[in-house]
């Protein structure tokens, strides 16, 4: 693998990086909704399966949030800035994928709020990880490589952002490869025994399962998107 593109884009990130050298251990994972389909119509996690690797928006023309990643969108213009044009003429297979680092030990995944199910990686990928505080929406000021994770986690820790906004974003740089590179797929036990869990199976990664989610009559009747609905 040409591995310059990449090592470039995270040397651009540890020059902006802030605070002491430091270890950390929290698992990167990469929240999604594993019921979706490609832009070609397929189950995503069969599409995923017979790739063998995990792409990203700039490769599979779907996402979790908005469609910006094409020369000119928001994406790629982010992009361009944060990794100081590192990308600009590189292959899209080696393009950062998106995550969060789980450094409040979250059940559900770092980032629950782009999907109940979750790739974990390997430890070893924090070396090729660079990370944001806040989400790249928010056009934040403060990133930081792996050894320097700390200066994030502790502005993460004392903000007052809502609680599904309240990860540290996490960009993982290069090929990610099923099989040497993703510790589990977490799911959410709703889909035992269906469809979804025998495609997750092709995958040939452990499978483990969260306690899923639970929301009381009084919650809903308290949140703004179901209120009229009592």
């Amino acid at each position: 693998m040409d591995t310059k593109f990449v090592e470039q884009a995270i040397e651009n990130v540890r020059l902006k990086s802030q605070g002491e050298v430091a270890s950390t251990s929290y698992a990167v994972t990469i929240n999604f909704h594993p019921d979706r389909y490609t832009s070609n119509n397929k189950p995503l996690l069969l599409a995923i399966a017979n790739d063998g690797f995990l792409k990203s928006q700039f490769e599979t023309g779907t996402s979790n949030g908005g469609l910006t990643a094409h020369i000119g969108g928001e994406r790629w213009s982010w992009e361009q800035k944060v990794f100081d044009g590192a990308y600009d003429n590189a292959p899209n297979k080696f393009r950062p994928k998106y995550g969060a680092v789980n450094f409040r030990f979250y059940e559900m995944g770092a980032s629950p709020r782009f999907g109940s199910a979750y790739f974990q990686l390997k430890p070893h990928a924090a070396e090729r990880t660079t990370f944001c505080y806040p989400d790249s929406y928010f056009e934040p000021e403060d990133f930081a490589v792996s050894d320097r994770l700390n200066a994030l986690i502790k502005k993460a820790s004392s903000s007052s952002h809502d609680l599904l906004d309240d990860y540290i974003e996490a960009h993982i740089h290069g090929v990610i490869s099923l099989k040497e590179d993703i510790e589990c797929l977490v799911l959410d036990p709703i889909y035992r025994s269906s469809i979804v869990e025998a495609y997750a199976l092709k995958l040939n990664v452990p499978i483990k399962w969260h306690n899923g989610y639970e929301l009381s009559i009084e919650q809903m009747r308290l949140h703004p998107e179901y209120r009229g609905f009592s």
